[in-house]
């Protein structure tokens, strides 16, 4: 009996042994990768997998790893699309191992996403609506998604521009206009992206039956040499139209007035001209640049908006001129802080109604932990924006019905914590 003890107890520490060896294994990746050196994470990674063939994590990291030493990361010498592939056989692998690895679908969709840029450079519209169809059929667009990004389209006037984050609601609005034919006539850009020339040229030109294109007053060459440019806060006034002036009950020499300030800065000192104080260098970075470009060349043609889901940061100042339309916020062409035209009620209240959320419950099912916050922090925002108005209209009945439709539709418990926060702020206002 002694001696079975003994050998059940030798078992039991060889076994701990081996589970320490594979976390510590994990866990020497991921510091390596943290301190960004990649290949050697990579490389710990792969001999965590041949140790552990059938641990859907390890795939799913190597796959992570992989795309973002190819694209976030200094270029990848050598880089072709074999090692997208490889980034793809990771990701399947980890998905066939766990059907429900919502992050390992995100990582697909990115993969998806990063060779559908790269058939837009090269303006192959079949290629480009492949790499869309392909993310959607891996599971990386569920349908909370594809009724998130419906609404955010839908949230814009005819002819919009729509400036997005990038992942989370670029992919599935391009996904939505290029497979559904939902909202073509808006051009859906990535502000991410608009620090590249070559974007900035596409945008340009447009790509028929894919993304309508925009005006940009730059010759070709002036956007294939654009840079940080030398810049301190400046003020830039854009013209307005007799429609727009017309529209707002504006005075005939009303433009609007946007303070555009520098988001780089060196430590190279200068002055520009004699007995200017010295100072450290300042510029404006080609993505600040180019998001100034866009809109100065467009205000007066198309309808303009930002996705809410950015860094206040990327908005360059330009969300002092905001119209909150729920998801997306409209430039007009005033400051619009503490006035009627803060917020669009009406386009807030077509935002979460009932036909037009009945998805979201799906998300408890097909969760992508990486932007499924993304819904969350949207609708429960856009109730509270309208739960505000109605206490302020004094309109108690609308105020209870709102409360009733959170609890139905988006108090579902899939984040808890953050749904109890909304909905204690919600019962709050009926006090």
């Amino acid at each position: 009996m002694k001696k079975v003890i003994k050998l059940l107890s030798v078992l039991i520490i060889l076994s701990s042994n081996l589970t320490a060896q594979e976390k510590s294994m994990k866990e020497k990746a991921m510091s390596e990768f943290k301190k960004e050196h990649y290949n050697k994470a990579i490389e710990l990674m792969e001999k965590a997998k041949k140790e552990h063939p059938k641990d859907a994590e390890i795939y799913y990291y190597l796959g992570f790893f992989n795309h973002y030493r190819a694209y976030d990361s200094r270029p990848l010498a050598g880089y072709d699309f074999s090692h997208s592939q490889k980034i793809f056989q990771y990701l399947d692998k980890a998905i066939e191992l766990d059907p429900n690895h919502g992050n390992a679908k995100y990582f697909y969709g990115a993969e998806c996403s990063a060779n559908a840029f790269n058939s837009l450079q090269d303006y192959e519209l079949d290629s480009l609506k492949y790499f869309y169809r392909r993310a959607y059929e891996k599971g990386a667009y569920p349908e909370w998604l594809l009724e998130f990004g419906r609404n955010m389209l839908n949230s814009c006037d005819k002819n919009a521009i729509l400036f997005t984050v990038g992942n989370p609601d670029h992919d599935v609005c391009s996904y939505l206009q290029l497979h559904e034919n939902v909202r073509t006539d808006i051009t859906v850009l990535s502000t991410f992206y608009t620090n590249r020339p070559w974007y900035v040229k596409f945008l340009k030109n447009g790509l028929e039956g894919g993304v309508r294109d925009l005006t940009i007053n730059l010759t070709d060459k002036q956007i294939m040499r654009i840079h940080n440019f030398k810049w301190d806060t400046t003020t830039v006034n854009i013209p307005l139209s007799q429609q727009i002036r017309k529209r707002y009950d504006l005075q005939g020499d009303f433009n609007m007035k946007w303070t555009v300030a520098p988001d780089l800065q060196s430590n190279r000192k200068h002055k520009k001209i004699e007995n200017e104080k010295i100072k450290k260098r300042v510029y404006l970075s080609v993505r600040r640049a180019m998001i100034l470009q866009i809109v100065e060349d467009n205000y007066n043609k198309r309808p303009i908006y930002f996705s809410n889901f950015k860094d206040s940061f990327i908005y360059a100042g330009l969300d002092k001129f905001f119209r909150d339309c729920g998801f997306v916020s409209k430039v007009l062409p005033f400051k619009t802080k503490n006035t009627e035209y803060s917020h669009n009620y009406n386009k807030i209240q077509q935002l979460i109604k009932k036909d037009r959320i009945k998805d979201y419950s799906t998300i408890k099912e097909t969760d992508i932990p990486r932007i499924s916050g993304i819904a969350t922090y949207g609708y429960s925002r856009a109730f509270l924006k309208l739960a505000e108005h109605y206490k302020n209209q004094d309109k108690s009945k609308k105020l209870d019905e709102l409360i009733h439709r959170y609890k139905i539709y988006i108090g579902i418990g899939f984040k808890q914590e953050k749904e109890n926060y909304y909905l204690n702020e919600l019962e709050k206002l009926k006090n």
